[in-house]
């Protein structure tokens, strides 16, 4: 993304919380290794206070803060991997043969 200031970049992340010390963790460097297999296929990342909601008896909703840890790994759900670091999705005819 480009702003009148200059180049910014944004990182986001499904379902991990970015804060200070995650984004120390999971960053555009790390995240390339384990696509390309060039270092720990895992990254662990804890929060000490993540804030969650609890719904109580009679609907009631408390706020408590609880750690958490999250586990980022690359993960192709409706894709399959290939050679080459290239991805297809599932079900691709190739050749008149269904690869699954």
């Amino acid at each position: 993304m480009i702003t009148n200031e200059g180049e910014k970049t944004v990182c986001k992340i499904r379902g991990i919380t970015l804060n200070y010390r995650a984004l120390n963790l999971v960053k555009f460097e790390v995240i390339k290794a384990v696509i390309l297999g060039q270092g720990e296929s895992v990254v662990d990342v804890h929060t000490e206070h993540k804030i969650k909601r609890k719904r109580r008896v009679g609907g009631v909703v408390d706020l408590e803060k609880e750690p958490e840890n999250k586990r980022y790994r690359i993960f192709f759900f409706k894709r399959r991997r290939k050679p080459g670091h290239s991805s297809v999705p599932l079900g691709y005819l190739y050749r008149g043969v269904t690869e699954v």
